[in-house]
């Protein structure tokens, strides 16, 4: 590669890899996506460092696992070890710097808060109040300016964008109004869903597609660039136009494969994020809220690659499309949202990546980590693959078909959501899959024989070797990966 390639990162959130054609035969149609599916590297066996937000965006940033990078959970979370991203000089903005990448953001953040939007909160104010936060003592706010980008910053989560400044303005100069209606909440775990009846202009979605282009016709042509763009959805609120939505409510919603069935032995932490009403008939309307937002966004990520097209600039960019994390939708007797477990739905994600004219098109079985992006990232910008290699690998290999060796296993952690502080290890190897429940049953999983995980075959006497072989593989993942979770997992699960 003698040029250096411009490289546009889409991004969205919560979104399961089996809405994708390429992926799944869900109702749910992505017809732009399957297409750039065509055009690309598609990876079949994908894994989120985390299932939460904010861990599984920092370690994009950082190319480390949570557990290096600090952010645990979400920001402002309890068991956070950091509520701000730090601004060091391995941030994948700063490296992109040192190559003479122009750099732009937009969208979801959710790597810091802000000083003054923490100090303005009541919720955190009222609960956290006596928490002296080192970010708030050094007055030191986490935004994409502050790491290089140029672009918005709009800090926290977000919940769906709606509320930001810079889209009521976007809205107002537009003479828009965002109107929704025939909201529905209460039963899928506390989330929102409903119908956005004054067109699709007046998304937040055309507002960040817009707001991508008017950022990108600002860039020199005379030097490359990198751009990050986040969707806030298909994560809910799942506020979807009627030109979407519409669709999808005269349709029935086939129940998952793994709605009903599962095995006696699953761990108690999952009720923890099981729906109040796990009927799928009280289900289907948020999933078809769900799916009208996936095909919605497809649509606009098709405004945007048409943009790129227009300007010739399609075949010379490196497009990589990804989600931080999944969504279970149901799954397992009506389980909602993620993290607490480690099922495919939410653990393995969408990624394909374009290369430059289309080349080294293909599908590809290896497992890989979004920790694996950062040094991808980094090499295809022009970094000798040796120097940007941390907690992941780069894909630049997969991607081109050259020969290499590739792990083996690969591993999910997370640390608990919200308030509830819970550690798990889930790592897979073949088709085999281990999960490490700290203080509650531990799973294994032959997705071979059983893909949509109903029956944990922990107990199962003839999958004693396989279990034993697994609990090694991540002992060793441990050791080789710094886990300071090694000792207690040793002493809780290495003695049996």
């Amino acid at each position: 590669m003698t040029k250096q390639p411009n490289i546009l990162f889409i991004l969205t959130d919560q979104q399961r890899k089996d809405t994708l054609t390429t992926y799944g035969d869900l109702i749910s149609e992505t017809p732009v996506l399957d297409q750039l599916a065509e055009d690309s590297t598609v990876f079949e066996n994908a894994y989120a460092s985390c299932p939460i937000c904010a861990p599984a965006r920092a370690t994009i940033q950082t190319g480390l696992y949570p557990m290096h990078h600090g952010m645990l959970t979400n920001s402002y979370n309890y068991g956070n070890m950091i509520q701000e991203l730090p601004n060091s000089a391995e941030l994948l903005s700063n490296r992109l710097k040192e190559q003479g990448y122009q750099l732009g953001y937009t969208g979801k953040w959710h790597l810091g808060s802000g000083v003054d939007n923490i100090k303005a909160d009541d919720y955190i104010q009222t609960y956290m109040g006596e928490m002296h936060f080192p970010e708030i003592t050094f007055d030191y706010s986490a935004t994409p300016e502050e790491i290089g980008y140029q672009g918005d910053y709009f800090p926290g989560h977000g919940y769906g964008g709606h509320h930001y400044p810079e889209f009521k303005r976007y809205l107002k100069e537009r003479g828009l109004v965002h109107q929704v209606e025939g909201l529905i909440t209460g039963n899928y775990g506390g989330h929102q869903a409903g119908e956005v009846i004054s067109g699709i202009e007046s998304t937040i979605e055309h507002f960040l597609v817009e707001r991508t282009k008017e950022l990108l016709s600002g860039f020199s042509k005379e030097a490359p660039w990198y751009f990050q763009l986040n969707f806030w959805g298909p994560h809910e609120p799942y506020f979807a136009p009627t030109e979407f939505l519409e669709g999808y409510r005269q349709r029935d919603m086939p129940k998952w494969e793994n709605y009903q069935g599962d095995s006696d032995n699953k761990p108690r932490i999952h009720d923890l994020k099981r729906a109040n009403d796990p009927a799928w008939s009280a289900l289907e309307p948020y999933i078809q809220h769900y799916f009208a937002n996936t095909s919605h966004i497809d649509y606009q990520i098709g405004r945007l690659l048409a943009y790129l097209k227009e300007r010739d600039l399609y075949d010379e960019t490196i497009i990589i499309f990804s989600s931080d994390h999944g969504e279970s939708l149901g799954i397992h007797n009506g389980l909602c949202d993620k993290a607490i477990f480690m099922y495919e739905e939410t653990c393995s994600i969408p990624l394909l990546i374009k290369g430059v004219n289309q080349q080294k098109r293909g599908r590809v079985k290896e497992l890989v980590s979004s920790c694996d992006l950062y040094s991808t990232i980094l090499e295809f910008a022009g970094w000798e693959r040796e120097r940007v290699q941390r907690d992941g690998s780069s894909l630049v290999p997969l991607v081109t078909h050259e020969t290499c060796s590739w792990r083996e296993a690969v591993v999910t952690e997370c640390s608990g959501i919200g308030s509830v502080m819970f550690s798990q290890r889930m790592i897979r190897k073949g088709e085999m899959k281990y999960v490490f429940n700290c203080g509650d049953i531990d799973e294994l999983y032959d997705l071979e024989t059983d893909p949509y995980e109903k029956i944990n075959l922990i107990d199962r006497e003839e999958y004693r070797v396989a279990l034993l072989d697994m609990r090694g593989e991540l002992e060793a993942w441990m050791l080789a990966h710094n886990d300071n979770l090694i000792f207690d997992y040793r002493y809780l699960r290495m003695r049996e």
